[in-house]
């Protein structure tokens, strides 16, 4: 129970800043295509160290983006180099661009700004998490 219950904690609030970060994502206008929005997820640590619990809010993209669902794969020929390279549809690989900036392109940040605003109502979620937890187990 105990585990169970630790990662149901901090899966509220990653659930609290993945939903923070997607409304910072549309506010800076990144909906163009709607993939990156859509890929903004939280994924359970599996190597974490023994006795914590640790989620990775992030943006899938590249081989990750098929855990689970259907990816369009198709082939296309790259002008440059001539050969015949993978690619997948609606593949986001540009996040780190905005999220962290490049030469030519100021910092748009999203995950990080949502971890600011709202890291006080994500442990208010997990606190509430853990009482509904504990008031099942009373049960």
């Amino acid at each position: 129970m105990k585990r169970k219950t630790a990662f149901r904690m901090v899966a509220a609030g990653g659930r609290v800043l993945r939903k923070e970060a997607k409304t910072l994502a549309k506010g800076h206008g990144l909906k163009r295509s709607g993939a990156l929005i859509r890929n903004i997820a939280i994924k359970r640590e599996s190597n974490a160290p023994p006795g914590t619990v640790q989620y990775n809010l992030g943006v899938k993209h590249g081989r990750n983006l098929g855990n689970g669902k259907k990816v369009i794969k198709f082939l296309a020929l790259d002008k440059r180099s001539g050969r015949v390279v993978t690619k997948r549809q609606n593949d986001p690989f540009y996040w780190s661009f905005h999220e962290f900036g490049t030469k030519h392109l100021d910092k748009k940040s999203f995950i990080e700004q949502a971890f600011k605003n709202k890291r006080t109502q994500a442990a208010a979620a997990m606190g509430t998490q853990l009482g509904k937890d504990l008031e099942k187990a009373g049960n």
